[in-house]
C-alpha cells in the first residue's frame, strides 16, 4: 500500500492546499438531501422572502411621513380629494401622530380638536402641573447627599506601659530555631542576627528621644 497523503496539493483551478480534515467535513451527512434551489426572486429582481417578511415596530414607525407634511397635504387638497381619500389621509395622520418619533420631537397634536397646519410647528409650553412635577424632581436631586459615617470603633481598656513591657520584650526577641543551611560565603551576604558595628556606636538624638517617649493617655 502506498503512503496516504494528508493534504490535497494545489491545482491550476484551485491554488490552495486542502487538508484531509476539510475533505471529511465537506462530505454531507447520511440521509441529507439538498432540495433547495437557492433564494427565489420575482421578475423585478426582489427576493420573495423580503416580500413575506414582517418589519419591526421601529421600521413601521419610521416609515410614516412627517406629520407636518401630512397636515399640509390635507389642508392643500381638502377640496380636491374625494371623501374616501381624505379618510385614508386621516388614518395616516393618526398613525404618524402615535409614533415614538413624533413624541420625541414634541410634535404630537390633539386630533380631537381642529388644528391648523401653521400652528403645528409651534412647541407647546409646560403646564403648571408639569412645572410643579419638574421642580419637585429638581429639589429632590439638588438636596445634599446624606453622609453615612461608620460606627465608632469599640476598644478595650488601656493599660500602662509597665504592664505591657513583658510582652513587648518577649515578641521583640529573635526566635530560636535551627538553621540547616550553611551561611553564604558571598561578599554581599549579611547575617540577620549580627548587629553592624556602626549601630553599636550610634548615639540617639534628642528628637528621637522625644518621639520615643510614650504619650500620656487620658483616663477612660
Amino acid at each position: 500500500m502506498g503512503k496516504q497523503t494528508r493534504v490535497d496539493p494545489p491545482t491550476a483551478t484551485f491554488p490552495y492546499t486542502i487538508t484531509k480534515r476539510l475533505n471529511l467535513l465537506s462530505q454531507p451527512r447520511k440521509g441529507f438531501v439538498d432540495t433547495s434551489d437557492g433564494p427565489g426572486y420575482t421578475q423585478s429582481g426582489i427576493r420573495k422572502s423580503a416580500l413575506n417578511g414582517h418589519p419591526s415596530d421601529r421600521v413601521n414607525d419610521i416609515a410614516w411621513p412627517w406629520l407636518r407634511r401630512l397636515m399640509i397635504v390635507k389642508k392643500t387638497y381638502r377640496n380636491k380629494f374625494d371623501q374616501e381619500r381624505l379618510e385614508k389621509l386621516d388614518r395616516m395622520i393618526e398613525a404618524s401622530n402615535g409614533t415614538l418619533y413624533s413624541k420625541l420631537a414634541h410634535c404630537t397634536i390633539d386630533l380631537k380638536r381642529q388644528q391648523d397646519a401653521k400652528d403645528f410647528g409651534k412647541k407647546r409650553g409646560w403646564t403648571e402641573s408639569e412645572w410643579k412635577k419638574h421642580m419637585d424632581y429638581i429639589g429632590t436631586v439638588a438636596a445634599p447627599k446624606k453622609e453615612f459615617r461608620p460606627p465608632p470603633v469599640k476598644r478595650g481598656k488601656s493599660a500602662p506601659l509597665e504592664a505591657l513591657m513583658p510582652r513587648i520584650n518577649e515578641i521583640s526577641s529573635p526566635p530560636e530555631f535551627k538553621c540547616y543551611k550553611r551561611e553564604s560565603k558571598q561578599i554581599w551576604y549579611k547575617d540577620p542576627i549580627k548587629v553592624p558595628p556602626a549601630a553599636l556606636k550610634y548615639q540617639i538624638s534628642d528628637r528621637v528621644k522625644k518621639l520615643a517617649a510614650p504619650r500620656s493617655l487620658p483616663d477612660a
